[in-house]
């Protein structure tokens, strides 16, 4: 099974909502969801979305403690909107503020998605020599 990209959490729905808008706008495959129980099995998150965006402009987001409690390990987790006081309490998470901007955004994500470098399958690197 391969990854589908990015899966956004829409916990502020208006916020998930133009986060996917975006992403759209951009050709980024992704998946929009208001709760990350959608995605089950969570277990296997990581293969299917390695990278999940936590649209929550509240003072609490239910995404990011699961996230800390381990419940879809392997996935990379950004949450937009900083408004939730414990988020300095994990390492690791990306936090991106509002108002997003979009060009720093979008290449996070895209820095989040690309493989490590090196040659890919299919590219002249791979072709023996002639």
């Amino acid at each position: 099974m391969g990854t589908s990209g990015i899966l956004i959490v829409g916990e502020t729905p208006s916020l998930g909502r133009s986060i996917s808008d975006l992403l759209e706008s951009a050709h980024i495959p992704h998946r929009l969801v208001y709760d990350v129980s959608a995605a089950h099995p969570l277990a296997t998150l990581a293969a299917r979305h390695p990278v999940l965006v936590a649209a929550c402009n509240e003072y609490f987001c239910a995404t990011v403690r699961r996230w800390a409690r381990a419940e879809f390990p392997g996935v990379t987790l950004v949450v937009v909107g900083d408004r939730d006081p414990g988020l300095g309490a994990y390492a690791g998470i990306r936090v991106v503020p509002l108002p997003l901007v979009p060009a720093p955004f979008l290449e996070l994500l895209g820095s989040l998605l690309d493989p490590a470098p090196g040659p890919r399958a299919g590219t002249d690197s791979d072709a023996e020599p002639r």
